[in-house]
């Protein structure tokens, strides 16, 4: 086979038609390289692109993690009792006990944790402001976990 210049373009014709990265051919001693060029500045923003995405997203979610722990730090916690499932109501759609920001007696029932199914009250030790509500509804606690921060 004898390479010429209509080799040449029939091959480079077939690299698009093929949708191929690269063609060689060998004749009689000689070697034709044919690669199509990828465009590597689009590679290259999209990737660097992706890495300020995603270290955003990290920043983030660690300065949200940092004030969250100075936040609770700071503060007095009311933790749980006993294992069990934190409830917020005393059943599914009942309003429930508190809320962020309201002002509690000593004794007021702040949640319920089912332990073997037995409703247990948490009750407030103190009089004091819920600040932040720190489980969600229908969460398994251990004893010791911090439920409430509170002033």
């Amino acid at each position: 086979m004898k390479i010429d210049l209509k080799t040449i373009k029939d091959l480079a014709e077939n690299i698009d038609k093929y949708n191929l990265n690269e063609v060689v051919i060998e004749s009689e001693g000689a070697k034709v390289t044919l690669k199509k060029e990828i465009p590597a500045a689009v590679e290259t923003v999209t990737a660097v692109q992706r890495a300020a995405v995603v270290q955003n997203v990290e920043t983030a979610a660690v300065e949200e993690i940092v004030e969250t722990t100075v936040e609770t730090e700071e503060m007095e916690t009311i933790n749980s009792p006993m294992v069990g499932t934190f409830y917020k109501s005393s059943a599914p759609g009942n309003p429930a006990f508190i809320a962020e920001g309201q002002t509690v007696s000593a004794g007021d029932t702040l949640c319920i944790i089912e332990a073997m199914k037995l409703m247990n009250e948490v009750k407030s030790h103190k009089n004091c402001t819920i600040v932040k509500i720190l489980v969600e509804d229908g969460q398994l606690v251990k004893k010791g976990d911090k439920l409430f921060s509170v002033k």
